[in-house]
C-alpha cells in the first residue's frame, strides 16, 4: 500500500472483502474508526465520493435497520479518464 491514504486503498479493500459499509472500509483500509474518533471524517468521505465519481466504487442502498444506509463495492470495470483525474487533482490544490 502507499504511504498516503488513497482511493486505490479503498478499492483494494473492497476487492478483497466485498460489500462493506463506509466505516468498515475506513477501518480496514486506514485503521480509522469514525464512530470512536474525534477527528473529522470529511477526508475519508470525500475520498469515497471521488471513487464513486470515477467509477471505481459502486454503492447500493441497504435494507439493514442499523446506522448504515449504504454499502459499497469495487466496480468490475475501471474507466480510464485522465481528464477526470486532473479535475479532481485541481480541486485538491
Amino acid at each position: 500500500m502507499t504511504k498516503n491514504n488513497s482511493v486505490n486503498q479503498m478499492v483494494s479493500v473492497l476487492k478483497q472483502f466485498g460489500l462493506m459499509t463506509e466505516n468498515e472500509i475506513t477501518i480496514a483500509a486506514f485503521g480509522y474508526d469514525r464512530n470512536t474518533s474525534y477527528g473529522s471524517n470529511k477526508k475519508y468521505a470525500d475520498m469515497l465520493r471521488r471513487g464513486i465519481h470515477k467509477g471505481l466504487i459502486g454503492r447500493v442502498e441497504t435494507e439493514m435497520h442499523g446506522k448504515s444506509k449504504y454499502a459499497y463495492y469495487a466496480e468490475k470495470q475501471v474507466p480510464c479518464s485522465a481528464e477526470l483525474d486532473n479535475e479532481w487533482a485541481n480541486e485538491s490544490i
